[in-house]
């Protein structure tokens, strides 16, 4: 009896052991689940302004097209039918079309592949044609191929364990290299028919050896999408094959091979967005472009009393009382030097490169404001020559700063009376009505002028 009962003991106190173990378990596992669910802040996203790209490399690829068929009709009373091999369906396309909806180059993945076309089938049954590919692109982006000779140069000079695109063309372009000199591997072969099958006779269609050589001789990409619903061919998909009823002659009626499909046609893409606009700021940082713009347009970029707040252009749309409309494009602020990489300035000066006119934002509160206008004028024609000879407008902005703002801008009016100087306060909204109707009456003499 004693021994029944210390075994009782024992086992009640070994599942005290185990229970507390098991709340030791829980409790540690909860700890770790809360310690890994912290919550953390983000530090990209859209808000963040991170996801902005204007430039960026990618590889259209076509879709292949489907093998041809080796087919023979067979019926009850027909034991040896002729041919019915179905041809293969072609690749799709790939296309890069404008749309005035896209601001920004993230919309375009690193590879754009189209659907392959459907093999052929028996009883004359042609396979589907590959579904087409249509990228988004914002308006005013260029496309220009990558010639295979950089191709090349880039894949000896990068690690071919990280690069792998470069990896991934040099291999499409061996397989490719391998079918051209092959003749046998242009084929399909029926079953246990590939060594009875004598090719030496065998013409290739036309289209084919047209096709071929096309993509051989297919000049370097280069166009610029600048119209809403503009669209680009980049990449062709491949032909079909032909199925065995094509391949019937004199001394063979009954082929026991068809035409394999082509592969599609591949290109290394550079895209660079330039945005289009009426007007383009410019002007140092925090010197009020963002609150300028949003005092002017419908944008709503972020405004702070710090530099470089705005980190990628925003575009903003004056709307005036007789229903017109001019866009206007607001870009990272520019420092002595941006021409050579110094801050922000140049990775967006080529958003500046299509604006008709240019609007300076000149903080007139700043000792000598007149040499910060110098300054942004040495800047892009150091980027790009006779950039700043565009026609330009001088906004004097926080003219609202007290006497020294006003002390300014009277010695400015002394030093260049022929400068087009209007003074404004964007964060209280004082003569904005006045530098809207300026770069409107600029906006009409460049066009008049370009017109003529």
């Amino acid at each position: 009896m004693a021994c029944r009962v210390a075994l009782v003991r024992q086992a009640i106190g070994n599942r005290g052991v185990e229970r507390n173990c098991r709340r030791l378990v829980q409790t540690q596992s909860l700890a770790e689940i809360e310690e890994k669910t912290e919550w953390k802040p983000r530090t990209g996203g859209k808000k963040s302004g991170r996801n902005f790209i204007d430039r960026m490399r990618c590889t259209a690829i076509g879709g292949s097209g489907g093998n041809g068929c080796v087919s023979f009709f067979r019926d009850v009373f027909v034991p040896r039918g002729p041919p019915d091999g179905g041809d293969g369906g072609s690749g799709g396309d790939v296309w890069l079309e404008a749309d005035s909806s896209e601001t920004s180059l993230s919309c375009v993945k690193q590879w754009l592949k189209a659907r392959p076309g459907s093999n052929g089938r028996g009883k004359s049954m042609h396979g589907a044609r590959g579904s087409d590919v249509t990228i988004k692109v914002p308006q005013g982006t260029l496309v220009r191929e990558i010639p295979s000779e950089s191709k090349e140069a880039s894949a000896v000079t990068l690690d071919r364990g990280t690069d792998r695109s470069s990896r991934f063309l040099s291999e499409l372009e061996e397989q490719m290299a391998r079918r051209t000199d092959d003749k046998a591997a242009l084929f399909v072969h029926y079953p246990r028919w590939e060594e009875r099958n004598d090719l030496s006779d065998v013409r290739l269609p036309a289209e084919f050896k047209a096709f071929r050589w096309a993509m051989a001789h297919a000049e370097p990409l280069s166009a610029d999408l600048t119209v809403h619903g503009q669209r680009l061919l980049v990449a062709r998909g491949g032909l079909g094959g032909m199925g065995n009823p094509h391949f019937i002659a004199a001394d063979d009626r009954q082929p026991h091979y068809a035409l394999r499909g082509l592969v599609g046609q591949t290109r290394v893409l550079d895209l660079e967005l330039k945005t289009i606009a009426d007007i383009g700021l410019v002007g140092m940082p925090n010197a009020g472009k963002s609150t300028f713009l949003r005092a002017v347009s419908n944008a709503h970029p972020k405004v702070a009393a710090y530099p470089f707040t705005t980190l990628n252009p925003y575009i903003g749309t004056v709307t005036y009382d007789d229903a017109a409309q001019v866009t206007v494009a607001d870009i990272p602020g520019l420092v002595p030097g941006a021409h050579r990489n110094v801050g922000l300035g140049h990775a967006f000066l080529r958003h500046v490169e299509r604006s008709r006119v240019l609007v300076f934002i000149v903080d007139v509160s700043r000792p000598e404001p007149w040499r910060d206008l110098q300054m942004l004028r040495d800047e892009l024609d150091m980027y790009r020559a006779g950039l700043s000879a565009r026609p330009s407008l001088v906004v004097c902005n926080k003219a609202d700063a007290g006497g020294v703002a006003r002390r300014n801008f009277e010695a400015w009016r002394l030093i260049a009376p022929e400068q087009a100087l209007v003074p404004v306060s964007a964060m209280l909204g004082k003569n904005i009505r006045k530098a809207t109707h300026a770069m409107r009456q600029m906006l009409d003499q460049s066009c008049q002028s370009g017109c003529m």
